[in-house]
């Protein structure tokens, strides 16, 4: 049995707690904390990882916007390719400045709502539960009898305050004309079907309980009579009774009606449990419906005629909620179908652009190759016909000199034939005949001269081109600082050899010519030297000591450790070994006779010899073509002695 409690001694114990608690806390209060340490690392890194976030945040919506910083924020920012990929997966580049605004309200909308929820449910305590209890339990027994609405309201638990907000924010919903329907013919049925006020219990007690005992008197004014309303199953406070029932009058007896047989009436919302996230609106209908078939239960009498109304709205709303999810299910299909069309379509464009795009760059490309032989053609039949030019100028201007070499020495000649004639003249008055004579031989030994002069004029052309032809190739074959080819150069040096008949030059040239060193060209002599100095002795160096045949790989391990340790000679020392040869070479080398260093390096053998292999070829490419331009060169001079 519960006990009501005086005021005056809830308030006693109040202050006695209130007391306490203060005791308490007085007793157990901690002597102040020492000042907090500033934790600068740690704000470094929160610091560090907030500017990141909001620079790889910031940096993937500017590139949804700008191409170009998407181009350099993907390449040269590192994770900027996984970050956009994330976005996109996400649906960032789709978002607007409205659909952000709408998050953030949207967001702080929930957190308040959170917050409000949060301290709402934590502001109530254990004593204002009580009182609550207590309070809502006198109400309820001192409350008028109205049948209808209190059994109303006692359907279910008390909701929570989340529970009314929600109820609040989706009040009055909209329901489809079939489900209307429904809930009209329910409130009808159980308007019609409600049975005649009774005294009747609230919902929170339970239906065990004892009936309410008979109104208490309230004429009697004993100080300790506590006359005022009880709830069921509480008696009055130590110290005070309750007052004295009245005498029940006498009552005609009457006979008793029958009780009714409770009837099990159907529940609907286990049938459309699965529909509580999708459709809650029909879940709500169902759970207002098992409430009215409570109430029903709760009155036997109208609870047989209700029971084939509820029967019938089961059935109509478990085809209902079956029929929405037909139709959410053709949607579905219907909307999957589209979007796999409209994924094809689109991937066929993007096909379709990239295809061309692709063919723009590949015809692009061509023409740029395209531009660039052309320019390529006209540098160098530009820079042939200059040369040309040049080459033709020198031509006139030494067939110009050599013209005024011959009419000056013709010019002399005719002076002293003609000085000579007069002298003879006036020598020979006599004898006119014998000095005919003499004049016709002297007009024959001057043709002769002319004839000569012509021939030597024209041998000196021939020899003058050769030199020039000759010098132009030694220039751009040898003299230059890099490999370049010397095809055209050794074309026109073969056609003046041609014009001369010179056998052993034109010999000399066709084999030149045969080969692939014109289009390839010859190493430079300090490329050569250096090749040797720094890349191929060394390597040769370390395989010395390794035999030329059937060596292993504990040879080689051997003559690379052993190779560094050795003396290195220099200079013209004696020897048959690998390093001397390589220190002769060397020394020819800086003497810049590549003639006696590839005959030292000729005569190695084995892995050294295959190493030295690429170096010789290179030198002895140079040297054929020193030495072919070595005997033009001679015959050219031997040429000019054989004139002069």
């Amino acid at each position: 049995m519960y006990r009501v409690l005086v005021h005056r001694q809830v308030a006693s114990s109040t202050g006695k707690n209130a007391v306490r608690i203060v005791r308490r806390r007085l007793a157990t209060e901690a002597a102040p904390e020492p000042p907090q340490k500033k934790h600068v690392f740690r704000r470094i890194i929160w610091t560090t990882v907030a500017l990141t976030g909001t620079f790889y945040v910031g940096s993937s919506f500017v590139a949804f916007n700008s191409q170009t910083y998407y181009d350099l924020f993907s390449d040269r920012v590192p994770l900027g390719q996984s970050m956009l990929e994330f976005a996109e997966a996400r649906g960032w580049d789709t978002l607007t400045l409205k659909d952000v605004v709408e998050a953030s309200t949207s967001a702080v909308v929930t957190t308040r709502r959170f917050l409000e929820d949060t301290i709402g449910g934590k502001s109530t305590t254990p004593e204002t539960d009580r009182s609550k209890t207590l309070s809502s339990s006198r109400t309820t027994v001192m409350a008028p009898i109205e049948v209808p609405k209190i059994q109303t309201k006692s359907f279910g638990t008390e909701p929570k305050p989340s529970e009314k907000k929600e109820a609040s924010r989706n009040s009055k919903p909209k329901f489809s004309s079939d489900v209307q329907a429904l809930v009209d013919k329910a409130e009808a049925a159980l308007a019609k079907h409600a049975a005649p006020p009774t005294p009747a219990v609230a919902s929170n007690v339970s239906p065990t309980a004892p009936t309410q005992e008979p109104i208490i008197e309230a004429t009697q004014t004993r100080s300790d009579v506590y006359d005022a309303p009880l709830p069921v199953g509480f008696e009055p406070p130590p110290g005070y009774k309750r007052p004295s029932a009245k005498k029940p009058e006498a009552v005609e007896a009457k006979p008793a009606k029958p009780e009714p047989v409770p009837v099990k009436l159907p529940v609907i919302a286990p049938s459309v449990a699965a529909l509580n996230e999708t459709e809650p609106i029909i879940s709500h209908l169902a759970n207002t419906i098992d409430n009215l078939a409570t109430y029903i239960e709760a009155n036997p009498s109208s609870a047989i005629k209700a029971a084939d109304v509820l029967e019938e709205a089961k059935v109509e709303l478990t085809s209902l909620a079956e029929r929405i999810e037909k139709v959410k299910e053709e949607e579905r299909s219907a909307l999957e179908a589209k979007m796999d069309e409209q994924t094809r379509e689109y991937s066929l464009k993007l096909i379709e652009l990239e295809l061309e795009s692709q063919d723009k760059l590949d015809n692009q490309e061509e023409e740029f190759k395209q531009f660039f032989e052309q320019e390529r053609a006209r540098t160098i039949e530009a820079y042939r016909e200059k040369l040309e030019q040049e080459l033709k100028t020198q031509m006139e201007l030494i067939n110009e000199r050599l013209k005024q070499e011959v009419i000056a020495q013709g010019v002399e000649l005719q002076r002293r034939w003609i000085r000579e004639i007069k002298v003879r003249v006036e020598e020979e008055r006599g004898g006119r005949l014998a000095k005919l004579e003499e004049l016709s031989a002297n007009l024959k030994r001057l043709e002769q001269v002319a004839l000569g002069n012509a021939e030597i004029l024209e041998d000196t052309t021939r020899i003058h081109a050769l030199w020039s032809a000759a010098r132009a190739l030694t220039t751009t074959a040898l003299a230059s600082s890099e490999r370049r080819p010397f095809r055209d150069e050794l074309r026109v040096l073969r056609h003046i050899a041609a014009a001369r008949e010179d056998e052993l030059v034109t010999a000399v040239l066709d084999t030149l010519e045969t080969s692939d060193v014109p289009d390839i060209g010859v190493e430079p002599l300090p490329d050569l030297i250096t090749w040797f100095t720094t890349s191929v002795s060394p390597k040769v160096a370390r395989v010395a000591l390794v035999p030329d045949q059937d060596a292993g790989v504990l040879s080689y391990l051997g003559s690379y450790a052993f190779s560094a340790f050795r003396f290195k000679p220099h200079g013209l020392v004696e020897g048959d070994d690998v390093f001397s040869m390589l220190a002769r070479a060397e020394h020819y080398l800086n003497e810049k006779d590549l003639d006696s260093a590839a005959r030292e390096l000729n005569q190695l053998k084995g892995p050294a010899k295959t190493l030295m292999h690429d170096w010789l070829e290179a030198a002895r490419r140079r040297l054929e073509v020193e030495q072919a331009l070595d005997i033009v060169q001679s015959q050219a001079t031997i040429a000019s002695l054989l004139i002069l």
